[in-house]
């Protein structure tokens, strides 16, 4: 999918790690007058390929999860005492909700880097040129993207 995680990646590797976010952060939302069916059928068709699993946990959430580059893969690893046996990954989640007056689509962005032991660490790095990217996607599937608060 490349939706970003060149950028999000290089935002990472400029911060320390006491920089990153972690906890369940969204990273972004917009409204739509109707059902997100473009957005959500667009997100699966991109999500495809070897290095993609595309889910839909539930019928008003899709997800992507991304394996990267060597390069990226090995400094996941090493700076987050990753395992080789379970490869980080570059997760994209859209989550809808009904609102007055119509959806409210909410996205997620992280890496999820398994640990040696226990679960997995889910690093968020803010980074503006994927919200901008994010917020193109939204208007060309009829969204209208929304401000932070």
């Amino acid at each position: 999918m490349k939706l970003g995680y060149m950028l999000f990646f290089g935002a990472l590797t400029a911060c320390a790690p006491q920089d990153l976010v972690s906890g369940t952060t969204e990273s972004g939302s917009a409204r739509f007058s109707d059902y997100p069916d473009t957005l959500f059928a667009a997100f699966q068709a991109a999500c495809s390929g070897p290095a993609h699993a595309f889910s839909r946990p539930a019928r008003d959430a899709v997800e992507c999860r991304e394996l990267m580059p060597p390069d990226v893969t090995a400094a996941l690893i090493v700076t987050y005492d990753g395992t080789p046996e379970d490869l980080p990954r570059l997760v994209i989640r859209f989550d809808a909700k009904r609102d007055a007056p119509g959806y409210l689509v909410r996205n997620d962005i992280f890496f999820n880097v398994p640990q040696r032991e226990g679960g997995a660490l889910q690093i968020r790095q803010p980074d503006p040129q994927l919200t901008q990217r994010l917020n193109r996607l939204y208007r060309r599937a009829g969204g209208v993207p929304e401000r932070p608060a």
